[in-house]
């Protein structure tokens, strides 16, 4: 059966992706015919798939028939399922003939893709891939079902309509005139455009094609003019010291805008830009300033958008190596599939996947480098090579330690809100207890039993006779000392997190952008003891079940797997951060 896939890696949308797998042979629906253009013999066939944007329509060819035509979203898909073809980089070379697979390992499960299955076995012949669709998508005139974007309030709009299997010129006319939004026209070419008087909300609209030859298509539209807002919802980290700058977008508004500051000042030394949106200059203070914004376009319209401006110590702006570092995790480097620890290295403590991938660094402002991004649906993630190494389970501090990491939540529903729909509220971010609950640790983000929705991060911790469950803000919260607002994470920005303990004092201590947030002295009345044995592996992201390692128990659609960005990690055989 003909099949295809464009995947850039992440399921629902991502700004450095693209996700199109609707067109996979085992999905059911579009297909054309009976025999859904399966092959049953071993002669020679020509296959063909072809995509247009315009309407995000994939079409599949056996010998010259269409066979399948798929237009994304497909049904029972999210929204944000279709292809754009913008991602920044592609580190998988062109293959030709089957897929590159991983060593087969003693102990690797590789579960239902194999060491075999989608290799083609037969014969290949000319390969061809052309800027058109070369094959005809219809046999008479019809529409192009193209979704029509989004209008602005007082915005010029112009969209050209388009059909497939003209005879000649096409005329084109609203079956029912008064059904377009004020300010807009039909031409007789297909050019919707005019300047947008109301705000309308999925006004539909029915439009009739005829060719010169009689054939006549309608379709029936569906148009919003939105009103304009400012789109910016947060913004990066300012650190003391330090040059900065961001800018502030909108839409649905018309060009000059003018922004000001209607609450709130910005931090010390930071100026907005009046006509450009952008917030520059070097900050002098530690501090979060909430602060309301406003933009005017060049017809009046107004919005406005309260902002939280961080500016955090200089001392957090990069995690690096000292003598009281322990491990280092900073993944960066040629490789994105062995992540070495950078303090001692070796396999044991060495990452690669959990299951099979691809490079999945990224650059996100805030952050210097790229770094991993996962969808937190738990097929993907990064293991160590080996199991239950004394530093990664800080047995080699004797009197203290800090882990520490740098995040980023993905968004409030995993995947971003990628169908099965699932809320993203607890995120493994590393550690050697995870679901199998066999190791020692495990530092993490959640926001179950959250007053206000933010996820603020926790620790596990077990030694052989006991385990200290949730030394988190919203479990135990007689141990924060910090404002609720300044407790958890809101935004889809970097922040940082730390955690502190102690075994003088036998305390735990917890850290959000370099401010105590939560802490707490023998928590369940037991000191701790660190002298837990176990076969686990150290993990990021995924909570796994078992051993793995480019597949095995791997946490696929399960409990706790972290959606989004984990930056550097370090353990530390000292308490660096204070009050």
């Amino acid at each position: 059966m003909p099949g295809a896939r464009f995947l850039g890696s992440h399921k629902g949308k991502d700004p450095n992706n693209d996700v199109g797998g609707a067109f996979w042979p085992g999905y059911r629906h579009g297909w054309i015919g009976k025999d859904w253009g399966r092959i049953r013999d071993t002669g020679w066939h020509h296959y063909a798939w072809q995509f247009r944007y315009r309407d995000q329509t994939g079409y599949m060819f056996v010998d010259g028939k269409m066979t399948r035509k798929v237009p994304l979203p497909a049904p029972g898909r999210a929204p944000t399922r279709i292809i754009e073809n913008n991602a920044k980089r592609c580190d998988i070379p062109f293959q030709v003939g089957g897929f590159l697979r991983p060593t087969n390992l003693p102990g690797w499960k590789p579960g239902a893709f194999g060491m075999t299955m989608y290799n083609m076995e037969g014969e290949i012949d000319e390969l061809r891939i052309s800027s058109i669709m070369r094959f005809p998508v219809a046999d008479k005139l019809a529409i192009i079902r193209q979704k029509l974007p989004d209008a602005g309030l007082g915005v010029p709009y112009k969209i050209q309509l388009g059909a497939d299997v003209a005879e000649g010129k096409i005329r084109w006319r609203m079956m029912y005139p008064t059904s377009l939004p004020k300010g807009l026209a039909l031409d007789r070419t297909g050019l919707l455009h005019g300047t947008p008087e109301k705000l309308v909300k999925g006004r539909t609209m029915t439009i009739l094609a005829t060719d010169q030859a009689g054939e006549t298509d309608k379709h029936t539209f569906t148009l919003t003019v939105a009103p304009g807002r400012v789109v910016t919802e947060s913004i990066p980290s300012a650190f003391v010291g330090r040059a900065y700058q961001a800018e502030l977008k909108s839409e649905h508004m018309a060009k000059p805008f003018r922004w000001k500051v209607v609450s709130g000042p910005l931090p010390r030394n930071l100026v907005l830009d009046r006509l450009t949106g952008k917030v520059a200059g070097t900050p002098v203070n530690v501090g979060t300033t909430t602060v309301s914004v406003e933009v005017t376009d060049a017809n009046g319209q107004k919005d406005r958008r309260s902002l939280v401006f961080r500016v955090l110590p200089d001392r957090l702006r990069k995690i690096t190596s000292d003598k009281q570092t322990v491990a280092l995790y900073d993944w960066q480097g040629p490789s994105g599939r062995l992540i070495p620890e950078r303090i001692a290295g070796g396999e044991a403590t060495t990452l690669t996947y959990t299951n099979m991938g691809a490079d999945r660094r990224y650059h996100w402002t805030g952050r210097e480098g790229r770094f991993p991004q996962e969808t937190g649906h738990g097929e993907h993630g990064f293991v160590s090579l080996g199991s239950a190494s004394p530093r990664l389970d800080m047995k080699t501090c004797s009197k203290a330690w800090t882990v520490e990491a740098w995040v980023r939540r993905g968004g409030p529903y995993q995947a971003f809100g990628d169908i099965p729909l699932k809320k993203f509220d607890y995120g493994h971010i590393c550690g050697t207890y995870d679901k199998s609950q066999r190791g020692v640790w495990e530092l993490y983000l959640s926001e179950i039993d959250s007053p206000n929705g933010s996820m603020a991060p926790g620790v596990h911790f077990q030694s052989a006779n006991h385990t200290w469950k949730d030394l988190h803000p919203w479990k135990r919260r007689k141990g924060i000392v910090a404002k609720l607002s300044d407790v958890g994470i809101s935004d889809t920005e970097w922040h940082h997190v730390a955690w502190q303990y102690s075994y003088a004092e036998d305390l735990h201590q917890l850290f959000l952008d370099g401010k105590l947030i939560w802490q707490m002295k023998n928590p369940d009345g037991r000191k701790l003891v660190n002298d837990r044995k176990h076969d686990a592996q150290f993990s990021v992201f995924s909570r796994v079940g078992g051993r793995v390692k480019y597949g095995g128990d791997f946490n696929y659609l399960g409990f706790g797997n972290f959606f989004g960005q984990i930056g550097e990690i370090r353990i530390s055989n000292v308490r660096r951060y204070q009050r």
